[in-house]
């Protein structure tokens, strides 16, 4: 577990950066868990916008997670490379997007953040890969607080805030630079 733990803290500038894109008919929002799906329920919504703040309509917003457990897949908990809990989005014509999802789980046996990763991509700008990891989280380090505040840092630290009915909400705004 210590390479993994390792791994997740590589900037992302010493990566290559090619982000997912949704089909061109994919939808604005989308429920991503299948109906009885344990754990707690939250929203995440947002706009993509470019760097002066227009909303960029059809922007791609591929998004993907673990299960409440912390499995990617339930006999694989590294199985990233093809999760089960994972949906591709198009932004509306306002650049907006949501998605209902439950809060994943830390990886089993490890203190990494619970987390959402996320790509956004959209023609004639650049693309953004990073992590919401939630303010809440126990396992939010200082050091990961300090550097998701930096310009292009992997983690994106949001706050659930309480909804109806016991969901949470999440907003996670996108700015993609060409």
């Amino acid at each position: 577990m210590k390479a993994l733990l390792l791994a997740i803290l590589i900037p992302v500038s010493a990566v290559a950066q090619t982000a997912t894109v949704a089909p061109a008919d994919a939808p604005a929002r989308v429920v991503v868990p299948p109906q009885g799906e344990p754990g707690t329920p939250i929203v995440i919504s947002g706009v993509v916008t470019d760097a002066n703040g227009a909303p960029l309509r059809n922007a791609s917003v591929y998004v993907y997670q673990t299960d409440a457990k912390g499995y990617y897949r339930p006999d694989d908990a590294m199985g990233n490379k093809n999760p089960r809990l994972m949906a591709l989005l198009r932004t509306d014509a306002a650049g907006r997007y949501s998605f209902r999802t439950i809060r994943p789980g830390s990886y089993p046996g490890t203190r990494v953040p619970q987390h959402i990763h996320y790509e956004v991509a959209a023609s004639g700008q650049g693309s953004r890969i990073f992590e919401i990891i939630f303010a809440q989280d126990p396992n939010v380090t200082a050091e990961i607080r300090k550097q998701a505040v930096e310009p292009g840092s992997i983690y994106s630290l949001r706050r659930i805030e309480p909804g109806a009915s016991g969901v949470g909400l999440v907003t996670q705004d996108v700015v993609l630079e060409r």
